[in-house]
């Protein structure tokens, strides 16, 4: 199934063009809009003041979709039936439903996400569509429509509670989905939909709990870089992490790095990240040159799944298989787990290899912050993976406990 807005050029109207198990309809949704207003792309009329016809957008659509399953399920599905079930949502289009669909909560998020398609990465809004979809699923289980002026801490309690027990998500995952709603009331607060402030009260936070990530360590990365493979397909997944894993940069950062790039006669790159723009100069190392040789500057970067799945491989395939113990909060109980290194490691882990081993290695954390992106030293000190005991290890080596300060 197809639903696609269209306008056509120099025309006020949309239309919908719809197709369906063979069958194509195009039908007008008795919405007006100017001539070439109307982004195709985004499915969104152009401008913040079009709320009101965005959000009826959104509406249509959903409802020529639930119309269209209906006939499905009813085997009633023809030309015909469409176009008198389309008949009958425009002329049940009234004032009263257009106002009520403008402080639906779940509507705005729809049109939202529609609207800002453009200036967001593709794993931001595929994020934001999970908790779009945690929102639907828990208006239908509590039989209620989120609005505006609804979303108070009677609503907070009762959807961490519906994540917690019904879908049964970790801590940090319904925090996440927290954090957009908060976003998503913050949004239309500005363009003035609302008065709603509860969501701004320090009660109505984003839950958390310090997760238990890994790290490898410089043994494990030796292991990585001195083990013969068996394929060129995993030697590429092994110096593309081996290159995050000493320099900190995101592994889709790769995909437009060049030669020209080096700077400081090839002792340094410097790179605009993809996630914040910010441009970093990072020294490179002795292993991130040998990598950079062999690729000409250019190293070959695959989709995220795959380098993950290959990763795994990779790790087990050359014995990264220390024990790791887990422990998280899910379904509102706290698990430990235990399971092989190799299993746990994705494409991030290199990140956090590369600050950890920093940090450890005595590089001030001001300039390790500097290159991961990192704002605070608060939040950059739980993002290192350094035990208690490595800690007073390294805390040891200071001249204070060796009697060496005068």
């Amino acid at each position: 199934m197809k639903i696609a807005i269209r306008q056509k050029e120099g025309m006020n109207y949309l239309y919908a063009d719809i197709s369906v198990s063979g069958i194509r309809v195009k039908s007008t949704l008795g919405i007006s809009v100017k001539p070439n207003e109307f982004n195709p792309k985004t499915q969104t009329v152009k401008g913040g003041a079009n709320h009101t016809t965005n959000v009826l957008i959104q509406q249509m659509k959903t409802e020529i979709m639930d119309l269209i399953r209906c006939l499905q399920k009813d085997g009633d599905l023809n030309r015909e039936n469409i176009k008198q079930g389309l008949e009958k949502l425009r002329s049940g289009t009234t004032d009263a439903t257009i106002e009520k669909a403008n402080d639906s909560l779940v509507l705005f998020a729809t049109e939202h996400i529609q609207r800002t398609r453009e200036l967001k990465k593709g794993a931001t809004i595929r994020h934001i569509g999970v908790t779009l979809n945690k929102l639907k699923a828990f208006e239908k289980h509590t039989k209620s429509t989120l609005t505006f002026d609804n979303v108070d801490m009677k609503f907070y309690d009762s959807f961490v509670s519906y994540c917690t027990t019904i879908e049964k998500l970790s801590v940090n995952t319904i925090g996440s989905h927290v954090k957009n709603v908060k976003m998503w009331m913050n949004s239309a607060l500005l363009d003035g939909l609302h008065t709603n402030t509860v969501h701004q009260h320090r009660a109505f936070k984003k839950v958390t709990e310090e997760s238990d990530t890994i790290y490898l360590n410089e043994s494990d990365i030796k292991r990585l870089i001195d083990k013969d493979l068996p394929s060129e397909r995993l030697e590429q997944v092994r110096d593309l992490f081996v290159l995050a894993c000493y320099t900190g940069v995101r592994i889709q950062d790769y995909k437009k790095l060049n030669r020209f790039h080096l700077v400081n006669d090839g002792t340094m790159f410097k790179i605009r990240t993809e996630k914040t723009g910010a441009e970093v100069i990072i020294p490179l190392h002795v292993e991130a040159k040998k990598i950079l040789m062999r690729y000409n500057g250019t190293p070959k970067v695959i989709s995220n799944q795959k380098f993950n799945n290959y990763l795994k491989e990779l790790c087990r395939f050359v014995g990264i298989d220390e024990l790791v113990q887990i422990t998280r909060t899910v379904a509102g109980k706290r698990t430990t787990s235990i399971c092989p290194k190799h299993e746990l490691v994705s494409s991030h882990t290199a990140r956090r290899s590369f600050a950890t081993n920093a940090y450890k290695a005595g590089v001030p954390t001001l300039a390790i912050m500097a290159i991961t992106g990192h704002t605070t030293e608060k939040v950059f000190l739980r993002y290192v993976r350094v035990s208690k005991e490595e800690h007073a290890s390294l805390v040891s080596q200071h001249g204070f406990f060796k009697g060496n300060v005068a």
